[in-house]
């Protein structure tokens, strides 16, 4: 069962320098939030806070147990020693095979259990790292820009097998993206960090599954590019940007 995220009043510092300051950031039980913003804005700092890899300076911090999160990041962090299946079983112990077995099948990757790392693609092998992360019945999915260094086809599948893992599986996740499209694409809600604070936040009421020439995402779009045009360098399609949260939306629109 997926919990929720809380935090309040988060600071983190790096000596004289707020990255963080006095941030409130929410997740409902099985919301998707993209969190977007400027370089530099605080999006890597929050997120490594969500997987535990970074102390605060002040704030609460409400997350699943450690063990019931996992993070996807932009490299698929695979071990090239390692075939398919012992990376996905990689930390999960004895007798995890089968299930190991059926991640993958999920993934469309059933067939490449034995081969290894040099073998793949760079798609197959970010579906890789998705069952390794997914093979730990994760409650938090957090994911760091994991579709940035793909090519728009490959990328565009990727969406359709990440949402349709979320509906069926129901986790939290939450992820950094620098590509307005995909944040609309995939999220329940988007959130914009600047200066280490939450400057907008915007619902994604539009039914899935999507596509990007629905009329309401144009809108929200043409919204939030009006938001960089007047505080940043404006965003493009695929460009790099940054994050962060506020009141959750309701997930029921899948």
């Amino acid at each position: 069962m997926s919990v929720p995220i809380d935090v309040r009043h988060l600071s983190v510092r790096f000596g004289a320098r707020t990255v963080l300051d006095n941030l409130n950031f929410s997740a409902a039980p099985g919301e998707l939030v993209s969190l977007i913003g400027a370089s530099g804005g605080g999006k890597t700092t929050l997120l490594r806070v969500l997987a535990g890899l970074q102390a605060p300076a002040g704030g609460e911090v409400q997350l699943p147990a450690p063990s019931r999160v996992r993070v996807m990041f932009q490299e698929d962090r695979l071990l090239p020693w390692l075939n398919v299946l012992d990376n996905v079983t990689l930390g999960l112990g004895r007798n995890a095979h089968d299930h190991a077995r059926e991640v993958l099948a999920e993934v469309g990757l059933g067939d490449r259990e034995r081969d290894y790392p040099a073998q793949l693609s760079g798609g197959q092998r970010q579906r890789v790292a998705l069952a390794r992360a997914l093979a730990h019945r994760p409650d938090l999915l957090l994911l760091d820009e994991p579709f940035g260094a793909l090519d728009a086809l490959t990328r565009a599948g990727m969406h359709r097998l990440l949402e349709r893992l979320w509906q069926e599986l129901n986790f939290t996740a939450v992820l950094v993206t620098h590509d307005i499209d995909e944040a609309l694409l995939l999220s329940d809600r988007v959130v914009v960090l600047e200066g280490g604070r939450i400057a907008q936040a915007a619902p994604v009421p539009a039914v899935r599954p999507r596509v990007r020439r629905d009329p309401l995402l144009l809108d929200l779009r043409e919204t939030l590019e009006q938001h960089f045009s007047a505080h940043t360098t404006p965003l493009q399609p695929g460009s790099r940007s940054s994050i962060s949260v506020a009141t959750p939306a309701n997930p029921s629109s899948r």
